[in-house]
Formats: structure tokens, sequence, C-alpha cells
């Protein structure tokens, strides 16, 4: 596979799912007669590559739910920064990225999938990924307004000033 980054969510608890009807806007992949994955004891699936944000990204598939293979569940939660090696040293890449899983019954994506009926149809999978990295080129402008009493400046010019009694 070559240089990869690994990419996980913070944390493994979703607590809000979130659904659509528009593709992901970077990549969608349908796996057919997904349990062939199974019944061959593949433990991890890895995409294509396909570019987001000029970086090059693939997702990892765990048919069984986790990086071991010993779930009871699939687990598409990982995204991989592909070749790392053009990167410079102390490289960093800040992204938001979502999974989708397409519903397969009632025709829309959902963003965090749960594991309801839908999903896995005669034997195919449908899913995708967006990937959006946040670049560290902001504008940044900073306003500092200070209350400033202001001194006016006179000249005096005194002719003749040291022949002047005291």
């Amino acid at each position: 596979m070559g240089n990869c980054l690994y990419v996980k969510p913070a944390t493994k608890d979703v607590t809000t799912l979130n659904t659509r009807e528009a593709p992901p806007a970077h990549y969608m992949i349908k796996i057919e007669s997904f349990s062939v994955l199974e019944k061959y004891g593949t433990k991890k699936y890895e995409t294509k590559e396909f570019v987001a944000g000029d970086y090059k990204w693939k997702i990892l598939l765990y048919p069984k739910g986790n990086a071991e293979g010993t779930g009871s569940h699939v687990s598409i939660y990982f995204l991989a920064m592909a070749d790392t090696s053009s990167l410079p040293a102390n490289w960093e890449v800040n992204v938001f990225f979502n999974i989708f899983l397409y519903n397969q019954i009632s025709g829309n994506y959902l963003s965090s999938p749960d594991p309801s009926n839908g999903y896995l149809v005669n034997d195919n999978i449908v899913f995708g990924a967006e990937v959006f990295v946040v670049k560290k080129d902001a504008v940044i402008e900073c306003v500092s307004l200070n209350n400033i009493n202001i001194h006016y400046k006179h000249d005096f010019k005194i002719s003749d000033f040291s022949k002047l009694n005291e």
C-alpha cells in the first residue's frame, strides 16, 4: 500500500444521524456480492485512490467490524491519506470528513450510519465519502482601538532669547 496515514474520528460515539438525497461530493463505491468478502476471510478492503483538497485518499472498509476482523458488523470509518512520502517533514493536514452509506430502500444517504435495514440489499452495499481539507492560509486581521489623548505640539519662536532679563 505504500506510505499511508490512517485517520480515525475523534469519537466512536455518534449521537446525530443525518440523511440527505445528494450523493457524496468526492467518492462513491458500490460493492456487489458483499458476502464474498466475508466468505474469503477478507479483513480489510481498500478503495481506489480519490482526490480531495489536493491530496489523495482511500477509504478502508472492515467487513467484520474492526481492524482485527473480530466484530459482527461492517465498519467504514477509516480514512487513509495515500502516499505521504512527498510531503515535507513535520507536515500536518486538517480535514473534516464524512463517510456516507446509501440506503437502497429510501434512496438517501446517511452520514454516520447505523446498521438498520436498507443498506445491504441483495448482497450489495453503496457508500461514499466527502473530505474537506482545512487550509492554514486564512486571512487574519487584527484591529486594535485605543482611547488616545492627543497632545498638540506648538512651536514658539522667541527672538533674542538670550538677551532677555530673567
